[in-house]
């Protein structure tokens, strides 16, 4: 009730008190692309801090209620990162069943299973499971190697262009003149605020992003999607 009321050492405690908890549900998730356990874990004391913050003694007992929140905040980031759109609640689980069909086919017929073969198991349409095959592809880094350039390598990054970036990029100056980074209708969170300051240098020396993910504790690519969720803000405002 203390860590509830606000106090800072409780809330402190509670965390420390249910970090195997949380472990445990982020033990789940082991194995998937792109998702590392310490982010797991990150976003598992997010969701338990939410919790917290909606937590109403007369629903049981709080941990029965968090690990709600827990997986939730855990999932999420499995949508975001390990795949190229986030899913809804609805398709995460109609792609579960999608699995658990092809699982299924696979023992009993010895075989890869049609798409046909996979609709009628999961009882989904056909499009529905090729929309969703479609999602479940692995989407390929950033700076994954795309062959070698000139007798140098190049990645995938280095071949895709930008058509809005350099617009974005010499807007930051603008957007922090005019405080836009704080003032910002419906604010930027803190950790896409911090990043967008690092990496343009705004407080001062510039970071690239490698060097603010390892000072973030994220990964790479976490950090490049927090900041072009934070510019995309920016550009609304600007625009609006």
């Amino acid at each position: 009730m203390a860590a509830v009321g606000g106090d800072s050492a409780a809330r402190a405690r509670l965390v420390e008190v249910f970090r195997p908890s949380v472990a445990g549900i982020a033990r789940l998730y082991r194995g998937t692309p792109h998702v590392s356990r310490e982010e797991l874990m990150q976003e598992g004391v997010v969701g338990l801090l939410r919790a917290l913050g909606r937590y109403d003694p007369d629903v049981g007992p709080f941990w029965a209620y968090a690990s709600w929140w827990v997986r939730q905040a855990m999932q999420q980031l499995v949508s975001e990162l390990g795949r190229p759109v986030v899913l809804s609640d609805r398709a995460v689980r109609r792609l579960a069943r999608i699995r658990t069909a092809r699982r299924e086919l696979l023992q009993s017929l010895g075989h890869e299973p049609s798409i046909a073969e996979l609709a009628i198991r999961a009882e989904l349409t056909r499009d529905q499971v090729e929309s969703l095959l479609a999602v479940e592809r692995a989407p390929r880094a950033l700076d994954e190697t795309a062959g070698d350039r000139d007798g140098s390598t190049a990645t995938l990054c280095d071949l895709l262009a930008d058509p809005v970036a350099g617009d974005g990029y010499d807007r930051v100056d603008e957007w922090s003149e005019i405080d836009q980074l704080e003032g910002l209708p419906g604010g930027l969170a803190d950790r896409e605020r911090n990043i967008v300051r690092a990496h343009f240098g705004i407080d001062g020396e510039q970071q690239t992003l490698r060097e603010i993910a390892g000072g973030m504790g994220l990964s790479v690519e976490r950090v490049r999607q927090l900041e072009e969720r934070a510019l995309g803000k920016l550009r609304a405002v600007v625009a609006g």
